[in-house]
């Protein structure tokens, strides 16, 4: 008898430890994200991620958090920054783990400079249903000793998304990388019969010189107002969703920083928020 309760009581706990263990990895649903998201609306996400390991050490855990955060609030697109690949500071490609985690999807990487015996750069990850007719990137020009810049692109059956993460040591520099920008879209995309968007971490705030350069041709859709700006530490707004003045139009349903998740901790992923904007055409 006494044998039997034994053995009861040892069953009884394992399902207690397996029931943890299974309400530790379950995911909130969706339909209770903090930013609820229209039934027509097209959400774009921007995203510094600081190479996965700001401040957690392990990449694939943070891989796996952004990834269901990705998942949480719905994103169609979203635009990422500072991406390892395969390099000795993470032997990994930072860009595959994220996409996996999203939900098996697709991933562009656009490699802006060589280092550590691998790389580091931009990235795009979409659904893997998303029909992409283009892709393509850009290495700005650099005659400074400053860290080399560039930016990625993509063009879908839909729209064009591109995404950089331009230069804070100089004016010059960032203008003269705005200026290959504004060309660039210029050349390709002027009255498009799409929508043309454009994102990153622009390392200037609202109103400066170098926002109110790409302002000649593009329009901010995200939020410059937020409360507690855009990065983690310092609290400025320096991450930024354009669109494209001659592209077809778009109206902007909603746009605010990604700082609550059920399924993560967005202080903790980052020294950066991401940002998010919907839009509808």
């Amino acid at each position: 008898m006494r044998n039997n309760l034994i053995l009861r009581a040892l069953v009884f706990s394992s399902l207690l430890l397996a029931i943890g263990a299974c309400q530790q990895k379950k995911t909130v649903p969706v339909s209770n994200s903090y930013y609820p998201k229209a039934q027509d609306a097209f959400r774009i996400v921007s995203y510094n991620v600081g190479a996965l390991h700001k401040y957690i050490a392990d990449v694939n855990e943070n891989a796996d958090m952004i990834g269901a955060m990705v998942q949480e609030v719905q994103a169609d697109v979203v635009g990422l920054q500072e991406l390892d690949s395969c390099n000795a500071r993470h032997n990994v490609n930072e860009i595959d783990l994220l996409a996996r985690a999203a939900g098996g999807w697709k991933w562009y990487y656009g490699k802006t400079l060589d280092y550590k015996g691998g790389a580091y750069g931009n990235g795009i990850i979409t659904p893997s249903g998303v029909k992409v007719v283009k892709t393509g990137k850009i290495n700005f020009a650099n005659p400074t000793k400053h860290e080399s810049r560039g930016m990625i692109f993509i063009e879908t059956d839909k729209y064009v998304l591109a995404v950089s993460h331009l230069d804070h040591s100089t004016e010059a520099y960032i203008q003269s990388q705005i200026a290959e920008i504004n060309a660039w879209v210029q050349e390709n995309y002027a009255d498009a019969k799409k929508p043309v968007f454009f994102c990153g971490d622009m390392n200037a705030t609202p109103g400066s010189d170098a926002i109110k350069a790409l302002e000649e041709h593009w329009e901010v859709i995200s939020n410059q107002g937020v409360e507690g700006g855009t990065t983690v530490n310092t609290h400025r707004t320096i991450d930024f969703i354009f669109h494209y003045k001659r592209s077809t139009p778009v109206q902007v349903l909603g746009a605010t920083t990604l700082v609550l998740f059920h399924n993560g901790d967005a202080n903790k992923a980052s020294d950066h928020y991401p940002i998010y904007v919907d839009v509808k055409w």
